[in-house]
């Protein structure tokens, strides 16, 4: 039984969220490298279904270490990016 696959560019919310991340959140190196892995599965052309739950479950655990004002200290841009991520995270780990 194979496993389906994702497109990556289906997943760019989930990308764009990394890198609102990786360039506001203030995030020790282990947590960065969460960002740096996720960013080299979604260089691939296509995921595994489990990858991109893997990665957006990364995204949930990443936001939480940035801490709960977090969202609040983005320009709206970075902050709608940022929610555009979560939802397509929730999607993909609490509703698939």
């Amino acid at each position: 039984m194979s496993e389906e696959l994702v497109p990556s560019p289906e997943l760019s919310r989930l990308a764009a969220a990394l890198d609102v991340l990786d360039e506001h959140a203030e995030l020790n190196h282990r947590y960065r490298r969460l960002i740096t892995d996720s960013r080299s599965a979604l260089s691939a052309p296509l995921l595994r279904t489990t990858q991109a739950r893997g990665i957006g479950k990364k995204l949930l655990v990443l936001v939480k270490a940035a801490g709960p004002g977090f969202p609040d200290t983005l320009a709206a841009a970075d902050r709608t990016a940022l929610e555009d991520g979560l939802a397509q995270a929730d999607e993909l780990v609490f509703h698939t």
